[in-house]
């Protein structure tokens, strides 16, 4: 990513993207592998609190960017490089090199399909509300009169209260189980969210902020609970999850912007709250408690 600012030609910015693309996606399954099998008694506490990581980066990352190719230009994106350099190092130092030697041995639990399908499905339907929600939010609130720097500055807040959400979802899973935060953190979610398009005024922007906390809410819990199901493949199934919930909302967000065209942005969010209606629905056939190995 650091190359980006500086590579002259458009064939090598797209290789150096690529290249980082491939990086991020290969950091992420072994990450969450390693957060699991260092937390075995607070699991969620723990997975919240690295996904929020994430969740911060995504926010401050493009504000960043602009701040230094605002005031640097593009050459000043190389300023990422001693930071990767500094992080990859920090981490070849605290994560043992044989830590796969001194884990418990799972490999005779077979893994839980039936339940990993379910939570799959759920993820989809979270995915689609959320990234769809954030896609087009901006477009929305400068429909209702705002202007440009207002829509994105809410919507860039309502990312950040949603780091919030998750760690809370994360610490409130180790106290009453995974499948009651689920439950409430979509279906409360996807009703406080419709609450935010029918009413109008200061409160409206209220029942938006307390959206983001709920919906995600979910997403740290549901990466434990499919860990649980199939603790043998831990880094394969998070990377299943991480990858499907991105493409899955990346592809709705295209086929939603579509439909929006056509029926208009609010009927077009009403739809987005219903996904996450229906996906803590099916939450509420989630098992009460998964098998800790």
């Amino acid at each position: 990513m650091a190359l980006t600012g500086i590579v002259p030609d458009y064939n090598l910015l797209l290789l150096a993207v690529g290249t980082a693309g491939l990086g991020h996606a290969a950091f992420h399954p072994p990450a969450f592998s390693t957060v699991t099998s260092a937390s075995a008694t607070s699991r969620g506490r723990s997975m919240s609190i690295f996904t929020s990581g994430g969740n911060v980066g995504s926010f401050l990352g493009p504000f960043l960017a602009g701040v230094i190719v605002t005031t640097m230009g593009r050459e000043g994106l190389l300023l990422l490089l001693p930071t990767g350099l500094a992080t990859a190092a920090l981490l070849f130092r605290v994560i043992p090199h044989k830590e796969r030697d001194t884990l418990p041995k799972t490999g005779s639990i077979p893994a839980n399909k039936q339940l990993l399908a379910l939570l799959i499905c759920i993820t989809a339907f979270r995915s689609i509300t959320i990234q769809s929600s954030s896609t087009f939010l901006p477009l929305f609130l400068v429909s209702k009169g705002n202007s440009l720097l207002l829509a994105t500055s809410i919507t860039s807040f309502w990312l950040a209260v949603g780091v919030v959400g998750q760690l809370a979802g994360g610490f409130l899973s180790d106290r009453i189980g995974e499948r009651p935060v689920i439950v409430v953190s979509l279906i409360a979610g996807a009703i406080v969210f419709y609450g935010f398009l029918v009413v109008e005024g200061s409160f409206s922007l209220l029942l938006l902020m307390v959206s983001a906390t709920l919906l995600y809410a979910s997403w740290s819990v549901i990466v434990v609970m499919s860990c649980e199901a199939a603790p043998s493949h831990v880094g394969t199934v998070t990377g299943l999850m991480l990858g499907f919930s991105v493409g899955v909302g990346g592809l709705a967000s295209t086929v939603l912007g579509a439909l929006a065209d056509m029926i208009g942005l609010a009927s077009a969010f009403t739809i987005m709250s219903v996904f996450a209606l229906v996906g803590g629905l099916l939450a509420l056939l989630l098992p009460s408690k998964v098998r800790r190995p």
